[in-house]
């Protein structure tokens, strides 16, 4: 299989009615399927591109493409070097092997016209629909971004005290055209750049990366138990320096309480 991206074939392709999620696994094992199943009936199909991983990431992948149609698996053999490392910034952003290459080989085997960006530790909400419900072709400049809430712990049930959200634009859905939108290496990230508008749509996903195992107590956060109050009253607190970017209530909906995840 080929690596490298043929853009011209993937701007000039035919793409089907619908939304492709758009997964990029490595060592995601911990709620890759909580992620991908809780998004899977919102898709129409769902592109798992899997890096060499230390745990059952790839085994979990087939695994589940092996019961749903709508998953794909793709292998992409490199290990890239992760977001704020020295090869990150040295490395051609272009080249097979990048983060930011890989990243769009991810995007380029996504067969519909809308790509939901997501990752394998962010579990769907059913507030998700509002946003497939405002897709429209005509307007494929928009970048239609989510908040997610940042839970933490053992057993998902703390959320971050000093960042319980994200800002509302690290996952999203964009139209599937490269010329428009497609991943760039943007000081110590890999962004998703395009020239339209940013347009956060609110609520509608919950953020596992502080429950991993590996990230418990990760970049020192704080952390308070997932009940109502406290989620209220901690984004009341972020949100006076962070102001809230979508539409929705700033302080949290009833859908983020639809999911129990007990690892």
């Amino acid at each position: 299989m080929s690596y490298e991206i043929d853009y011209f074939d993937w701007q000039a392709r035919p793409k089907s009615p619908g939304i492709s999620g758009c997964f990029r696994l490595r060592n995601e094992s911990e709620f890759m399927r909580e992620s991908i199943l809780s998004h899977l009936d919102y898709l129409d199909e769902a592109i798992l591109v899997v890096q060499p991983s230390e745990d059952a990431t790839v085994e979990i992948a087939y695994e589940l493409a092996g019961h749903y149609d709508k998953i794909r698996v793709y292998e992409y053999p490199y290990y890239c070097a992760w977001i704020d490392t020295p090869r990150f910034y040295s490395e051609d952003p272009g080249a097979p092997g990048h983060l930011v290459h890989m990243s769009n080989w991810a995007l380029s085997k996504c067969t519909h016209e809308w790509i939901c960006k997501t990752e394998g530790d962010v579990i769907c909400l059913s507030s998700f629909k509002r946003v497939l419900d405002v897709l429209d072709a005509r307007r494929n400049d928009i970048y239609y971004g989510r908040v997610l809430l940042n839970l933490a712990g053992v057993n998902c049930d703390m959320i971050s005290f000093d960042v319980p959200r994200n800002g509302g634009f690290d996952v999203g859905v964009f139209y599937n055209d490269p010329r428009l939108w497609h991943f760039e290496r943007v000081q110590k990230w890999e962004m998703v750049l395009g020239p339209g508008q940013r347009v956060c749509m609110g609520w509608s996903g919950l953020h596992t990366k502080r429950c991993k195992s590996r990230n418990i107590g990760w970049n020192n956060e704080n952390y308070v138990p997932f009940i109502r109050e406290n989620v209220r009253e901690t984004l009341k607190m972020f949100n006076r320096l962070n102001p809230y970017p979508g539409p929705d209530d700033p302080l949290g909906e009833d859908c983020l309480y639809e999911h129990t995840l007990i690892t």
